[in-house]
């Protein structure tokens, strides 16, 4: 009696296709294609390209994520300053004199506020962002020295009546004629000298040009940045 299912030695099995797919489940239940993934590894190598493993990958996806950047409030207000402390200007801008008072974190909030406003992108736009902080700030310390001019045009006469008032004590017969009423009179006072006011005005003026230069220039490199039309009226 022939038998009906005689038995292939090793020799005769039928080898398997090379494309043929080994289905593998993972720990989730869901199949993964193994042989897929090998033969594509392979071909990456054949193409010269450089392969980068699943695990590499999901590797660089779990550290990208830890490294977020400060959270609380002090670590971003404090990097929020980077750019600060590395201007350009601002290292020679302040008065570093025991008797200036311009004090830095002022400044540096000041400067802060700015960027934050117009969110400059790149080299170019940071260097104007501060330009305008250093005018704006030039501005506010030419404010500082017209009302320290008027301030020592008071001392000043406060500092005459009172001598004048104890050489008055010191010998009556010679006593001044001054008018007291004409003595109280100081509004005349509220302004500079003429040669100081005039500095004044001229350095204003200067300022002010630099400053509206500076905000031409940003509006206009950033527009260009947004791929917008150019502002030519500036």
């Amino acid at each position: 009696m022939k038998n009906d299912d005689p038995k292939v030695s090793p020799r005769q099995k039928k080898p398997q296709a090379p494309d043929s797919v080994i289905l593998v489940g993972n720990n989730n239940g869901h199949k993964t294609n193994e042989r897929s993934k090998v033969c594509n590894e392979v071909k990456t190598e054949v193409s010269g390209k450089p392969t980068v493993s699943l695990r590499k990958v999901e590797s660089n996806r779990r550290n990208s994520q830890k490294s977020t950047g400060p959270k609380t409030a002090a670590g971003k207000k404090r990097v929020s300053r980077n750019a600060v402390r590395h201007g350009f200007f601002s290292k020679f801008l302040l008065i570093q004199h025991r008797d200036g008072n311009e004090n830095q974190n002022e400044y540096n909030d000041f400067y802060t506020d700015v960027r934050k406003h117009y969110q400059p992108v790149g080299w170019l736009e940071e260097i104007w962002v501060e330009k305008i902080t250093v005018g704006s700030w030039r501005l506010r310390r030419l404010i500082r020295c017209e009302s320290g001019q008027i301030a020592r045009a008071l001392a000043g006469h406060s500092y005459e009546l009172q001598q004048s008032k104890a050489d008055d004590l010191a010998d009556p017969d010679s006593a001044s004629s001054r008018d007291a009423e004409m003595d109280a009179l100081t509004d005349h006072l509220f302004l500079p000298e003429k040669e100081e006011l005039d500095k004044l005005l001229r350095y204003e003026a200067m300022v002010n040009r630099q400053l509206n230069h500076a905000m031409g220039e940003l509006e206009r490199v950033q527009t260009r940045r947004k791929g917008e039309a150019t502002p030519t009226n500036i």
